[in-house]
């Protein structure tokens, strides 16, 4: 079952997929650098001595239905409901 895409739609996709090809290396690299921060951390003199473990973390991130990626609140969802 052959579908005729318009041309300018496939090249929007391709255009499209490498940006997202090219942000993923980036963020790849961006935890690599984490990483090497938090074991530089942890050999520091005193870093294991009962201390806790420096970690990283981002917020939770629900995708919108018009595709936006946001904050996940949920303090913000629960507040003004009655808790019948």
């Amino acid at each position: 079952m052959a579908v005729n895409i318009p041309s300018a739609k496939l090249m929007e996709i391709v255009k499209l997929s490498e940006r997202k090809q090219a942000l993923l290396a980036q963020i790849q690299e961006i935890d690599r650098k984490m990483l090497e921060l938090e074991r530089e951390i942890d050999r520091l003199p005193g870093a294991s001595k009962g201390k806790a473990r420096l970690t990283f973390s981002t917020a939770p991130t629900t995708e919108t239905k018009s595709g936006r990626i946001r904050k996940r609140d949920r303090q913000r969802k629960s507040r003004g409901r009655s808790k019948d």
